[in-house]
């Protein structure tokens, strides 16, 4: 069974370009987007696995 870390991502829909390129970057260090919602911002909740015994710092 997989463990998770969890971050949201909180950004302006005025440049569709800057987020996907943002989502995108996330994604090559094993992020993956699993719920999105928003207008004139969009909340994107971003996952990735953790090993076991593997403690992340939340800044």
């Amino acid at each position: 069974m997989h463990r998770w870390e969890y971050r949201i991502l909180h950004m302006p829909t005025t440049s569709l370009s800057v987020l996907n390129e943002r989502v995108n970057n996330d994604a090559r260090e094993g992020w993956e987007p699993f719920m999105m919602s928003g207008n004139d911002f969009v909340n994107i909740i971003m996952r990735r696995p953790i090993e076991q015994g593997e403690v992340k710092e939340q800044n």
